[in-house]
């Protein structure tokens, strides 16, 4: 398999995201409290090395993390749209 070809390993300057991957942004966008498993926590982490997802400090509670400018635009070039209170 060519080097960069595994969305894992996706250079920071292309951004090939899974249909997962845009699901948890959604979530995060939406503040849910959905607890996180194994394989959402590894692919969370992943966000944040990619500057999609950034955690918050306590006064933003109970939110523990929020979408960059850089998540929310890729969301809405999509049409991913998120419910704004």
């Amino acid at each position: 398999m060519p080097q960069g070809s595994n969305p894992e390993t996706t250079p920071p300057n292309e951004t090939s995201l899974t249909d997962t991957d845009i699901s948890l942004l959604c979530d995060i966008g939406e503040f849910s409290s959905e607890k996180l498993d194994e394989q959402k926590t590894r692919r969370l982490q992943r966000l944040i090395a990619e500057g999609f997802v950034e955690p918050v400090g306590a006064a933003k509670a109970p939110a523990k993390y929020q979408l960059t400018t850089k998540a929310q635009k890729f969301l809405s070039e999509r049409g991913a749209g998120l419910n704004e209170a």
